[in-house]
């Protein structure tokens, strides 16, 4: 299977999807994301968490960032990111890092890492996107002013603010929302209590 760069330097270049239980960001919703956010990525770093194919990095990429760094836990994604960015002519601006998301973000976070932009990708079922914002919510690796963009499925209500992080705002794609939030240090609180109060 095979699907498009919507945006940017490297339009309409081809990308492989992993076979399997993967579910890529569809064509549609990444265009409509990546519409939001003009103008952001010259220069930045972006980190691409639940990489999957690496779609979302590798459309950053060609909207201008400077590296991505990718975190899958499923070797055969691995695999898929590396041959993508490998086709691309683009594997010198990318970090594949294998293992699971909440695990890398606290490593980063200790090694004091810094993005731009932060994408999130995690399973639909069960709770995975709420514990996806906790996690990065009681993480520092969101560099001012950064933007947290996380999929999730329309039925999960995100708390308004966590950590640093404040809603900005949610588009509705289908079955697929997305959440942006803006990072902001000046506006920490308790990650637990934002959570508690929308769980």
């Amino acid at each position: 299977m095979l699907t498009r760069i919507m945006t940017g330097s490297l339009k309409r270049r081809t990308l492989l999807l992993p076979a399997g239980d993967v579910r890529p960001t569809r064509e549609m919703v990444r265009k409509a994301m990546f519409d939001v956010l003009a103008g952001v990525f010259d220069g930045i770093t972006v980190l691409d968490l639940f990489a999957g194919s690496g779609a979302l990095g590798l459309e950053a990429l060609s909207a201008g960032c400077r590296a991505v760094t990718f975190v899958e836990k499923q070797p055969m994604c691995c695999r898929v990111i590396r041959e993508n960015a490998r086709r691309l002519q683009v594997e010198s601006q990318c970090r594949i890092v294998s293992g699971d998301a909440v695990r890398v973000m606290a490593d980063l976070s200790r090694q004091r890492e810094t993005f731009g932009v932060v994408f999130a990708d995690p399973p639909y079922a069960g709770d995975e996107a709420k514990k996806c914002l906790l996690a990065l919510g009681a993480c520092d690796i969101v560099s001012a002013p950064g933007l947290v963009v996380l999929e999730h499925h329309k039925s999960v209500a995100l708390a308004p603010r966590c950590g640093s992080l404040i809603l900005w705002q949610t588009k509705h794609y289908g079955d697929t929302n997305v959440s942006f939030y803006i990072y902001d240090a000046g506006q920490k609180t308790s990650p637990e209590e934002e959570i508690g109060e929308h769980a």
